[in-house]
């Protein structure tokens, strides 16, 4: 069993390595490639089939990613009014309209599904995901306020489609479902969730508060998630909610309990960790295929096909409509709308990213085996057309989104690229103040204050739009000459490692130097040029 896991873990690993600097080379999201590659390892002689419990999923995976999600994510757009209700209609009704939509069809359609199996089928494809759309959205140029509206409508959904898929499930099971318990449950399962979520986050930040050392602080954030997601996923409440509760309070105070190198190394970690789970999950997803497909012999392959295209069309048309006729609403003004009327470029891309990923098939894969009255009816027929609802949104949406987004020219607005300008601008100021005050408070030598101030000045000539900040070309200038410094530095520095001049350890602490000079190049060059594009 352990050399199994070991050899799939291996393939995974070793997939991932190829396809992502392929993916990177054509131009196309690494999810879809993944998933593609894992469904064809899937079909590998040989190759043990990784049977990971759907829980594991859910406990192990999704709670880091979603942290991350919500730690990073545009708090400013997500809380605005006008933000906070298309992320309601979507998250709430998109997701049930999706899930009667798609249960009606498939009670329809497909002989034999009756309405208590066609509804688990509609609860666990009618919430999109933001481990699917992240990736996939990060190679694009997209308004904040886009963005900000897509990834919160995916932060939020699934509290509302893992409740419904609770109660058809039971439904199926134990053949009780009210539409009023329902409603109560997913009221309950919201405020117990953020409650537990938002007392995980503060008690995170009493722990960061309580001590400065740099690596139990990096330590601290790598607990946050499931402190927040395990007791209210043990109580029967909505974990990713708490999850994404306990990321939003933690970000609000990390700039004041965290140490600049615990910020330092907390970032690098979470970048890396979760691409990690994020090539992880996807190709794990595609190797399930060959298995749901074989355990269906007694279906057609064509009669297959069509359940799974007439599935996934439901899902695509009815989010298509839904967000249509939301931009009609001269109500909702902002985000999609200017000045009453809708950015109907925006609009269709906001309706066009409802990409499904893991945790609908980590739902699907959970559903019992047994219901009151034996096996738990069109259970592997659920599962198969779950997967072809993920592979349509991701493969075709996730994979077509770039082309919409050029043929409606829609662009980066520049949102971020001008408070970018405005921060650093206020910054300098604040610096050259304290130095205006420090010249009289302390025996400063004049050098030494002119030196300060010339760089701050600088910062404050280029980002503040004052009248002397003409001449663009100088500071790019600068920062191309210093950036060639460096690597004439970094080369230096090395070689007097190969020489045995200095030991590996002091290069690695000089180096680390160079580098975070490096990276403060890279900020200001990415801010600066933002904002030329946008």
């Amino acid at each position: 069993m352990a050399s199994a896991i070991a050899i799939d873990l291996g393939v995974i690993f070793a997939a991932t390595l190829v396809l992502v600097p392929i993916a990177n080379r054509i131009g196309v999201a690494y999810p879809i490639l993944l998933v593609l590659g894992g469904i064809g390892l899937g079909y590998l002689p040989g190759l043990p089939p990784l049977a990971m419990p759907p829980d594991m999923v859910l406990v192990i995976f999704l709670p880091p990613l979603l942290y991350w999600a919500s730690v990073t994510a545009p708090t400013s757009e997500f809380f605005s009014t006008s933000g906070l209700w298309w992320i309601f209609q979507l998250a709430f009704g998109l997701v049930v309209v999706t899930m009667f939509a798609v249960g009606a069809v498939a009670h329809a359609l497909i002989p034999g599904v009756a309405w208590g199996a066609a509804l688990v089928l509609g609860a666990i494809v009618a919430s999109t995901d933001e481990v699917a759309f992240a990736p996939i959205v990060e190679r694009a140029s997209i308004p904040r306020h886009v963005v900000a509206t897509i990834e919160g409508e995916s932060l939020v959904n699934d509290a509302t489609s893992l409740v419904l898929y609770a109660a058809a499930v039971a439904a199926v099971v134990h053949g009780e479902f009210t539409l009023g318990g329902v409603a109560t449950n997913l009221a309950v399962s919201v405020l117990a969730a953020s409650a537990i979520g938002i007392i995980a986050g503060l008690c995170a930040v009493a722990a960061w508060h309580a001590t400065k050392d740099d690596a139990l602080q990096a330590m601290i954030s790598l607990v946050v998630p499931f402190l927040a997601y395990l007791p209210a996923w043990r109580l029967g409440y909505s974990g990713v909610l708490s999850v994404v509760a306990a990321g939003f309070t933690t970000s609000y105070f990390t700039p004041h309990v965290l140490t600049p190198r615990a910020r330092e190394r907390a970032t690098g970690f979470w970048v890396t960790i979760v691409f990690a789970l994020n090539a992880f999950i996807f190709v794990l997803v595609g190797m399930q295929f060959h298995r749901i497909v074989a355990a269906l012999h007694r279906f057609s392959p064509l009669d297959l096909a069509l359940y799974g295209l007439a599935v996934a069309a439901t899902v695509v048309i009815v989010r298509l409509l839904w967000v249509f006729a939301q931009g009609l609403l001269p109500s909702t003004n902002e985000p999609e709308h200017t000045e009453g009327s809708a950015d109907w470029s925006h609009v269709a891309v906001l309706a066009w990213s409802g990409m499904r990923g893991g945790v609908s098939l980590a739902a699907a894969l959970a559903i019992p085996l047994e219901s009151s009255a034996g096996a738990f009816p069109q259970r592997n027929l659920i599962i198969f057309l779950t997967f072809c609802v993920l592979l349509a949104t991701l493969v075709v949406q996730g994979g077509t989104l770039p082309l919409l987004l050029r043929w409606l020219d829609v662009r980066d607005d520049g949102t971020d690229a001008r408070e970018g300008h405005v921060a650093l601008a206020h910054t300098a100021k604040a610096a050259l103040r304290y130095l205006d005050g420090a010249e009289h408070r302390e025996s400063v030598p004049r050098a030494v204050l002119d030196a300060l101030r010339r760089r701050f000045d600088n910062r404050w000539n280029e980002f503040s739009g004052a009248p002397e900040s003409h001449d663009h070309g100088a500071p790019a200038l600068y920062r191309k000459l210093l950036r060639e410094s460096l690597q004439v530095q970094r080369q230096s520095l090395i070689a007097l490692r190969d020489k045995g001049k200095v030991d590996n350890t002091v290069m690695r602490r000089v180096q680390r130097l160079l580098d975070l000079e490096l990276e403060e190049i890279d900020l200001l060059e990415s801010t600066a040029q933002s904002d030329v594009e946008g």
